[in-house]
C-alpha cells in the first residue's frame, strides 16, 4: 500500500481551503503546475477524485470531503511529532501533556502545577479535563501522556500509580433536617432530593450502583458538572450534594456544609496516575507523580482533621 505524501496533503489543504489553484499556489509560496502535479498524484494514489472543476473554481467531491477531515488530523500529528523531537534535542526541555477530572484539576493541580513549574521551568505543561473514561480514551490514542482518573475498565490497560482513595458522602446545610438526625434510614433517604456530579461520570455510575445494590433508592433533584454548584447548591437547601469531604475544606471549616455517610457506607473512589504501558516514562512523569502525592495527602490530612471536629 502506498503511503500518502504530506507536501501532497499540504496542497489539497490549500486548494480546499482556498478553492482555486492560483490561490492555493499562492498561499504555498508553489506553481499552479505543482499544486496541479500533487493533486493528481494524490487522486492516483487514492484512486478517487477529489475535486470536481468549476471553471476557475474548484469544489471537494465526498471523497475530498472525507479526506479533509483525516488530513487535517495526519497533519497535526505530523507537525506536533516534529515539536517532540526538536524538544528532545534540547536540555532541560520537553513537553508534559496532563489529563485530569474537573474535579482534580480545580482542587489538587493547581498547587502541583505551581511546584513543577519551579522544578521544569522549559516545560511545555498543558492540561485537558474529561470524565475518567473519556481520559483513558485520550491515553490509548496518545493525546495526553499521564491522566489522574478513578479506576474504571478502561484503565485495567494502562499503567497505573495509586494515589488516594475518598469516599462519596451527603453534603448538607447544618439546617436539613438530616444534617443531625440520629439514624438516617432508607425511607428518609427516599424522602431527600439529591444534587449528582454529571450523569457521564464514573461517579454517577458507582453511586447508581451501590443505591440498586443495597436497595436504596437516590431522587434526583439536580445534575451538575461542577463540585462547586454542587456544593453552593446544598448550602442554601435544594438538595443534598454528593460529593467527598476533600473538594469542601473550606466550607466545612466555615459551617456551610456538614456531611454524613451515605447509609450503605461502601462508596469508595480510588484515584491513580495512568500512563500508556506502551510508552517509557520520563523524568517529569515520575516527580509529577511524586508532587500529587505530597499534595493530596495533605489536603486529606487537613480535611480528615476539619470533619473529626465537627462530628
Amino acid at each position: 500500500m502506498e503511503i500518502l505524501d504530506s507536501r501532497q496533503l499540504l496542497a489539497f489543504q490549500a486548494l480546499a481551503r482556498h478553492g482555486s489553484f492560483t490561490a492555493a499556489a499562492r498561499s504555498l509560496s508553489l506553481t499552479q503546475s505543482a499544486i496541479s502535479h500533487s493533486i493528481k498524484a494524490l487522486e492516483q494514489t487514492l484512486d478517487t477524485k477529489l475535486f470536481e472543476r468549476l471553471g476557475k473554481t474548484v469544489r471537494l467531491t465526498r471523497s475530498g470531503e472525507a479526506l479533509l477531515s483525516h488530513s487535517e488530523r495526519i497533519l497535526a500529528r505530523m507537525l506536533r511529532a516534529q515539536d517532540d523531537i526538536r524538544l528532545l534535542e534540547k536540555p532541560g526541555h520537553g513537553r508534559l501533556r496532563i489529563g485530569a477530572t474537573v474535579t482534580i484539576s480545580q482542587y489538587v493541580l493547581p498547587s502541583v502545577l505551581r511546584e513543577l513549574k519551579e522544578s521544569f521551568p522549559a516545560f511545555d505543561i498543558s492540561i485537558v479535563t474529561d470524565d475518567s473514561r473519556g481520559l483513558m480514551e485520550m491515553i490509548d490514542k496518545g493525546d495526553i501522556d499521564v491522566a489522574i482518573a478513578l479506576e474504571t475498565a478502561l484503565s485495567e490497560r494502562m499503567t497505573k500509580e495509586f494515589l488516594f482513595e475518598d469516599c462519596i458522602q451527603m453534603a448538607l446545610s447544618p439546617l436539613h433536617p438530616l444534617a443531625s438526625k440520629e439514624e438516617i434510614t432508607a425511607d428518609d433517604i427516599a424522602r431527600a432530593s439529591f444534587i449528582f456530579y454529571s450523569q457521564s461520570s464514573e461517579t454517577f455510575r458507582l453511586l447508581e450502583q451501590g443505591s440498586s445494590q443495597n436497595g436504596y433508592r437516590l431522587n434526583t433533584a439536580l445534575q451538575v458538572g461542577s463540585m462547586a454548584a454542587i456544593k453552593e447548591m446544598a448550602k442554601i437547601g435544594i438538595g443534598i450534594g454528593l460529593l467527598s469531604p476533600w473538594v469542601a475544606e473550606e466550607d466545612i471549616s466555615d459551617g456551610s456544609l456538614t456531611f454524613r455517610p451515605l447509609p450503605w457506607n461502601d462508596m469508595v473512589r480510588r484515584w491513580s496516575i495512568f500512563k500508556d504501558p506502551r510508552h517509557d516514562g520520563q523524568l517529569i512523569e515520575r516527580v509529577f507523580a511524586g508532587i500529587c502525592k505530597n499534595v493530596v495527602d495533605t489536603l486529606l490530612l487537613r480535611t480528615d482533621y476539619l470533619t473529626a471536629e465537627t462530628a
